[in-house]
């Protein structure tokens, strides 16, 4: 009995391990070569962005089977990643949105609540929130490709909170 009991242990063990070796998603018979890519967000005058959130979005409104995404570091850089797994981009022309906004959180005070949102802080200009507004553009090609994106002015601009 406790040689199947071992046996059955082992086994789940040995099963637990491959999964969580696992090395994430498998990548899509379809996906396109990737090609690295990094990103720096910097203010007009050259400070760097740091946890804005980038998106690229193909020219036109080409294919957006591919979601090429990531969040500026300390210096504003980032490397972007394809459907958030894959580092890289596909190689073409992309609009560029740029967003970064912080909220305050306020603690629930009453047992099962949820906390709710004091504040709201906006530190690049809303029009960088659309590709169509933004003016950004991104040409990723063949190779390894250093791209800057200039934002404007700095803002700390309070945003209504709803609610």
């Amino acid at each position: 009995m406790k040689t199947k009991q071992f046996f059955a242990l082992a086994l789940a063990c040995v099963c637990a391990v491959a999964v969580g070796c696992s090395k994430g998603p498998k990548k899509p018979a379809d996906l396109p070569t990737l090609y690295p890519t990094t990103i720096t967000v910097v203010y007009d005058d050259g400070t760097p962005v740091d946890g804005a959130t980038v998106a690229l979005r193909p020219a036109g409104g080409g294919n957006t089977q591919w979601n090429v995404t990531g969040v500026t570091d300390a210096q504003g850089k980032l490397v972007c990643k394809t459907n958030g797994n894959w580092d890289g981009a596909p190689a073409g022309s992309y609009e560029a949105m740029v967003t970064k906004e912080i909220a305050e959180m306020e603690e629930a005070t009453e047992p099962g609540a949820s906390a709710k949102i004091k504040s709201n802080t906006r530190y690049v200009d809303q029009k960088y929130n659309n590709p169509k507004t933004s003016g950004l553009t991104a040409e990723v090609k063949e190779g390894d490709n250093q791209i800057e994106l200039k934002v404007g002015e700095k803002l700390e601009e309070n945003v209504p909170v709803q609610g």
